[in-house]
């Protein structure tokens, strides 16, 4: 008489769902990388704000620091501005229908116990983050940034585009954390 074994998998699985309801995957530039984050920002928001004598001093040493032209500083007292280039939440947003269609095969791998939720919860925002990745290198709907722009952020390179400062997985990180 044949014997059937079978492990129960059951109590795991339950503990994986109540550990992936306490966490969450986070796609961004994130805050140990203070720079980023504020070029980010600039791009996510825009800018658009007065010149001040101090702003347009360290305007004109990051313009000579990095080769960018000056003569399209705004004077003191005109308006200074970046347009708004929303690469994060746009390329989140269009996202939607990936992480729709490759959550429930993460979950499945999570309940057959082949990763745990942790696991699970990276590559789901990993699908993110290469939507965010893959829109940012191919520059889709942004018209490149003046030389003197990519200037005061302090980089040398563009931000968006091939080679751009968030075309990377250094850039644009996954995380997960708790809730």
């Amino acid at each position: 008489m044949a014997m059937v074994r079978d492990r129960n998998r059951i109590p795991n699985a339950l503990k994986e769902i109540a550990r992936i309801n306490q966490r969450e995957a986070q796609v961004g530039v994130f805050d140990d990388a203070p720079n980023l984050v504020r070029i980010a920002q600039m791009n996510e928001f825009g800018v658009d704000q007065p010149m001040t004598a101090a702003m347009r001093k360290r305007m004109f040493a990051l313009a000579k620091e990095y080769g960018a032209p000056t003569d399209r500083i705004p004077k003191e007292g005109e308006r200074f501005r970046v347009p708004e280039r929303s690469f994060l939440r746009t390329g989140a947003d269009e996202s939607e229908d990936q992480v729709l269609q490759e959550a429930p095969r993460e979950v499945a791998k999570m309940m057959a116990g082949e990763q745990d939720a942790y696991e699970t919860l990276m590559e789901i925002g990993k699908v993110v983050q290469r939507r965010i990745i893959d829109k940012v290198s191919r520059g889709d709907g942004f018209d490149p940034l003046d030389p003197f722009t990519v200037a005061i952020t302090g980089e040398r390179r563009p931000l968006i585009g091939r080679k751009g400062v968030f075309e990377t997985t250094q850039g644009i990180r996954v995380r997960v954390v708790r809730r």
